[in-house]
């Protein structure tokens, strides 16, 4: 029942604040009395607003400060509708909007509609702001079948947006996640199973992603024109104010345009006021998605003005496809600005920033009653919350239904139902390994000759080979970490030297970090007790054997052909200390300084069968000295190989968090 019980809140909290006063409104044509959706809402010159839904309605939370300033509600196509607040609380106030159409006297050619194009990206930096600035804004998303208004799951957030300067098309901006809430309908009893479950990233950042000024977006970009064909269409207002309307598309004869769609500039000023648009064909193939095959992707963005600049106001993004192996299904995203901040627009601080590839719907704020109850939203559709709120019913039934009946006892338990299950406890603490290092080496140059008679067999080796004088040898690492309580982890990786002196090693420790930056981006001293194993070996060559009966340290060496190689094997405890650095949520770039002290050290003799790809190759290891190998070093007897590892080991690497 917890699920429903939420699900009713969200639904109808912007009827159930009273402490707010809250201004209610729908927004008809005067001639037709239709609903109009997308019209801007705003209060105080812009500074606080929101828009109209589907059924041209809205609610818009006053605060006493701003309780005498002027309403204004605005949409392409009308003219601009202003009066005093009225006191609240009120009843829903009615407001038609007077259509404003203009047409445009003759179609211009291709040339002057680029032109105009080109001139509203000249003025970016003279209509948009040059200044960071930073927006409070409702965000929504929603994941449904696309058929049959059979939803996954719908959550909403507000976010704090840091939008730098419009002049820096390539600054990502940032997002900070104040509040979130959702509902989680995906049915326990009927779901897929979880490889097949999409999550959408990046949710949060829609008002960076289609900001399409901002980031001049591929059809405002004058190197793309020659890709696509631009027209004038009758003309339209905004605000009483004459506004270009140009579709674009691919042009004839080219499949490189990625979108079609059409674009809203003022004729006096030149500033983009919005843009609807969607991917072409050949856009969706070029997205190379593998995990979602996308039928269609639409988007729909609107500017507003404050304060002399334009700001983004509100975002709309669909998508319609089907994961691999999965059913049809509906995204939906939508963003909307609240509040504008152009004063105190400082940069988000780095432990606060939600980022790219966080999955919104896992987003980890609490629920606050108290905040959502006084925060402006969209309000979702009637039908939007019909079909959630049968839903709901229909899966609490299913879920009554399907629990087997309680056997009664004095100390039976009432069993709990749940929405979804656990995670699983190692999401979010499991952690793959990536690294280089360098390996300690103490290798003099020198002549190396290894004579092998196995007593009583026909195989006979002799080789001779140089050894280089070496100090490290380089070294790849692949592991994995899992995080303890405490600051602490565990892990185990495996180890490759390469070089002259190759061999395979393994390790395995605890390590301990502690947080030098909590202010910031994180930065992390480490320190840490590890076991290793680790192998050099050199390779003496391949050699022929006559015998098929060959057996050496008890291993079986029927084989043609043998490889021979030297090899020596360390085992050592070894303490280290190092530094990291988070790069995002999933990534930490690492670097540790270990300290070996070696346990035990043997030097050994390889033979390994070469049989071929189909074969199982067996490898006998003997242990030196052996009465069947003669070992010599520079012409001298020899007991162990003229090389073994240092003490200082140095690596850097990466960590990658699985399930964040």
């Amino acid at each position: 029942m917890k699920l429903l019980y939420l699900l009713l809140w969200l639904l109808a909290s912007p009827a159930l604040a009273q402490e707010a006063l809250v201004l209610r409104g729908l927004v008809l044509d005067a001639d037709t009395h239709q609903p109009l959706p997308f019209a801007q809402v705003g209060i105080a010159g812009n500074k606080l607003g929101t828009s109209t839904n589907q059924e041209g309605r809205f609610a818009l939370r006053v605060p006493a400060a701003y309780a005498t300033t002027e309403l204004e509600v605005a949409l392409l196509g009308y003219r601009r509708y202003t009066r005093p607040l009225p006191p609240l609380p009120a009843p829903e106030l009615r407001i038609e909007l007077q259509s404003s159409p203009a047409t445009l006297g003759a179609v211009a050619v291709s040339s002057s509609v680029t032109g105009i194009i080109r001139e509203a990206v000249a003025r970016i930096p003279r209509n948009y702001s040059t200044r960071p600035t930073r927006l409070t804004g409702f965000f929504r998303e929603s994941d449904d079948h696309g058929a049959g208004h059979a939803y996954d799951y719908l959550s909403e957030g507000v976010l704090l947006v840091y939008k730098a300067p419009y002049q820096h098309p390539n600054d990502d901006g940032q997002v900070q996640i104040l509040e979130a809430r959702k509902v989680d309908l995906r049915d326990t009893l009927h779901s897929a199973p979880g490889l097949l479950q999409i999550e959408w990233s990046a949710g949060p950042f829609v008002p960076h992603r289609f900001d399409f000024v901002h980031n001049r977006a591929e059809f405002i970009q004058p190197f793309q024109f020659k890709n696509y064909q631009y027209q004038l269409t009758p003309q339209t207002t905004f605000q009483g104010r004459p506004v270009y309307v140009i579709a674009f598309g691919p042009r004839p004869g080219t499949d490189r345009a990625n979108f079609a769609g059409e674009l809203y500039i003022d004729e006096q000023s030149y500033a983009f006021l919005g843009a609807a648009w969607h991917r072409t064909p050949s856009g969706i193939r070029r997205e190379h998605v593998l995990s979602f095959r996308a039928t269609e992707r639409a988007y729909r963005v609107a500017y507003q003005q404050y304060a002399g600049r334009w700001h983004l106001k509100s975002i709309w993004y669909n998508t319609l496809g089907s994961p691999v192996a999965g059913q049809a299904r509906r995204h939906l995203a939508e963003f909307q600005t609240t509040a504008i901040d152009t004063a105190q627009a400082a940069p988000i601080p780095y432990p606060e920033r939600a980022q790219y590839n966080d999955i919104f719907l896992r987003a980890p704020t609490p629920y606050d009653s108290t905040f959502w109850k006084n925060y402006t939203t969209l309000l979702p559709a009637s039908q939007l919350q019909l079909d959630l709120l049968d839903q709901a019913r229909q899966q609490q039934a299913e879920q009554l239904l399907a629990a087997p009946a309680p056997v009664v006892t004095e100390a039976a338990p009432s069993p709990a139902v749940t929405s979804l299950p656990a995670r699983r406890w190692w999401q979010g603490r499991l952690r793959y390994t990536y690294g280089l290092g360098l390996l300690p080496v103490a290798a003099a140059e020198s002549a190396l000759g290894v004579d092998i008679a196995p007593p009583g067999s026909a195989f006979r080796a002799m080789a001779t080979t140089e050894v280089r004088r070496r100090r490290v040898a380089a070294s790849y690492q692949l592991g994995v970490q899992i995080e303890l309580p405490r600051h602490l982890a565990l892990y185990g990786l495996t180890r490759h030297a390469l070089g002259q002196l190759a061999g395979d090693g393994w390790e395995a420790g605890l390590s301990w970090e502690r947080h030098l930056n909590p202010r910031g981006r994180p930065v992390l001293g480490r320190l840490g007790v590890a076991y290793l194993r680790q192998s050099l070996s050199r390779d003496l060559g391949t050699f022929d054997n006559p015998d098929a009966s060959l057996r050496l340290a008890g291993a079986e060496l029927a084989t043609d052909r043998l490889a021979l190689s030297l090899q020596r094997l360390t085992d050592a405890i070894q303490p280290k200390m190092g530094l990291g650095v988070e790069l995002s949520h999933q990534w930490q770039a690492v670097a540790d300084l270990g300290y070996l002290w070696p346990v035990r050290t043997r030097t050994q003799l390889l033979a390994t069968e070469q049989g071929g790809f189909f074969h199982s190759d067996s490898e006998g290891t003997l242990n030196l000295p052996a009465s069947e190998v003669q070992l010599t070093v520079d012409g001298q007897p020899a007991m162990a190989a003229p090389w073994q590892l240092g003490r200082w080991q140095l690596s850097v690497g990466l960590l990658y968090r699985l399930g964040k």
